[in-house]
């Protein structure tokens, strides 16, 4: 994910050369609830994250555009040994961390000068995420992502003030994530949206 954020970095500036399109930095809140499942309970997380990130948009023809987004999620990771239940005896603990990093490619139509709404297709990618199992009378067993990448579809609504620009998005997952373990799993985890502002440094007319 490192090389493909520098390779995006450096396509949407080599662009903005011939003032072609428009890039900035973006941040803003990110919610997207799960339910960490695990032989005896659950645990539910509804907490809003944060995320930071860069956009680009390019006008196609006469009210088009494609938008991209990319950005980091800052998301809390689940640790409790008096949360995390399973009827294994010699359990401990357990902690899961959750990283993720998004990508989205967007076509939006323009309602008015102003405003734009449009449908996307995204893809996430989970960053080290884990699920750390430690026992009294055994090692620690690490489960993780399989696959790490899942696509999902989004709704975009955009509005700008000059430069500055305020972008909502609602996205659905084609499918829930799958952690490698027998004794957890990720459920209730396939919709969400996001809010934030970018600000159009490079490109903007």
């Amino acid at each position: 994910m490192k090389r493909l954020l520098f390779i995006s970095i450096f396509f949407l500036y080599y662009f903005d050369v011939s003032s072609q399109i428009v890039i900035g930095p973006g941040a803003g809140i990110y919610y997207r609830p799960y339910t960490l499942r695990g032989i005896a309970n659950s645990i539910e997380k509804k907490e809003l994250d944060y995320y930071l990130g860069i956009m680009g948009e390019v006008k196609l023809m006469s009210k088009i555009y494609a938008h991209s987004h990319l950005a980091y999620i800052f998301r809390q990771s689940t640790e409790a040994a008096s949360e995390i239940h399973t009827h294994l005896p010699d359990f401990k603990s357990g902690l899961f961390t959750n990283k993720e990093m998004y990508i989205n490619l967007d076509v939006l139509y323009s309602v008015i000068k102003t405003s734009k709404i449009g449908l996307g297709l995204g893809i996430l990618h989970k960053l080290d995420s884990e699920v750390q199992e430690n026992y009294f009378n055994k090692n620690t067993v690490l489960s993780h992502f399989s696959p790490a990448s899942i696509y999902n579809m989004s709704v975009v609504i955009t509005n700008n003030w000059g430069r500055l620009g305020l972008s909502a998005r609602y996205f659905y997952q084609f499918k829930s994530e799958n952690l490698d373990s027998n004794h957890f799993r990720i459920l209730d985890d396939r919709s969400g949206f996001t809010l934030g502002f970018n600000y159009k440094l490079f490109g903007y007319k």
